[in-house]
């Protein structure tokens, strides 16, 4: 029993001290602490955005921090290490929901607010975001607005697992505003996202397969791509280089070009006759076969 009391109390202790960093940084984006005990003493890890604010001038107000949890809390021989929170701030719940909230006290409409925290934080990189603002928004009574964007989850092992949470007070005129923030990180995995290991002998398979096809469509492309001179059809019997001239004369250059005409189309051209004409569409396929 005496050992399940020292857990609370400790537990305990450890949101107290939460509480009261909270509120003695104010203004410095507090984005979460973790507490270790050492052989040397116990080590209190805070993340912030402005470690400046902290810290203070000359480092008295982290003196001044490091004596309040020391005689306050009973903490033995506290050392504290502040880590800035840099480009992860935006994925931070809590030091979201505080900027949310100063943004509310500066005067910012609460949709206004809510949306662009929303948008920056989407744009970070995260999965899925959840702002909740509760209070006297537009009236006076209270009521709750809700922006959601992306994927959320809200109970159970999963959400404690993917899900960063952060809390904070905006204090206005009207009352008091409720802030809530909810992230899905962008490394967070959900239960139902499935990764399928192929086999090595599979893999060297695919890419043998995936090679055949490319030759295949290179020897097509080639096929394509071919064209053969239209000074070839000289050697058709029957036609003569001036013929050729002439269907140089109205643009056409190549065999492939004339194959693609029929009798009616090749008549039409001027000084070719309709025997000349049909003599080439029935030997043209022929001659393209020889070249080829």
């Amino acid at each position: 029993m005496a050992g399940e009391r020292k857990f609370i109390r400790e537990n305990t202790n450890r949101i107290l001290i939460k509480e009261f960093l909270i509120k003695k940084i104010e203004g410095a984006g507090f984005g979460g602490m973790s507490i270790q005990r050492t052989p040397m003493g116990t080590r209190i890890n805070i993340l912030v955005e402005r470690p400046g604010m902290v810290i203070g001038k000359g480092g008295s107000k982290i003196k001044e921090i490091t004596t309040e949890i020391r005689d306050k809390f009973n903490v033995e021989n506290p050392q504290i290490e502040i880590q800035e929170a840099g480009s992860r701030a935006s994925l931070n719940a809590q030091i979201m929901a505080e900027k949310l909230a100063e943004a509310l006290e500066r005067g910012w409409h609460f949709r206004r607010a809510g949306h662009s925290t929303i948008r920056r934080i989407m744009m970070s990189g995260a999965k899925g975001c959840q702002i909740i603002i509760a209070g006297k928004l537009t009236g006076a009574r209270h009521r709750t607005e809700k922006f959601t964007q992306g994927h959320v989850k809200y109970c159970g092992e999963t959400a404690k697992e993917v899900m960063d949470r952060g809390f904070a007070i905006a204090k206005l005129k009207a009352g008091v505003l409720g802030v809530k923030v909810g992230i899905m990180r962008p490394d967070a995995k959900l239960p139902d996202e499935i990764t399928i290991k192929i086999p090595e002998k599979e893999k060297e398979k695919e890419k043998e397969e995936t090679k055949e096809t490319k030759k295949t469509e290179d020897k097509q492309e080639s096929k394509k791509e071919k064209k053969t001179d239209i000074k070839k059809l000289a050697e058709m019997q029957g036609v003569g280089p001036s013929i050729v001239k002439k269907f140089k004369k109205a643009g056409i250059k190549t065999l492939e070009e004339l194959y693609e005409m029929d009798v009616d189309g090749l008549s039409a051209i001027n000084g070719i006759g309709r025997k000349t004409a049909e003599t080439i569409v029935k030997n043209l396929k022929k001659l393209l076969e020889e070249v080829a």
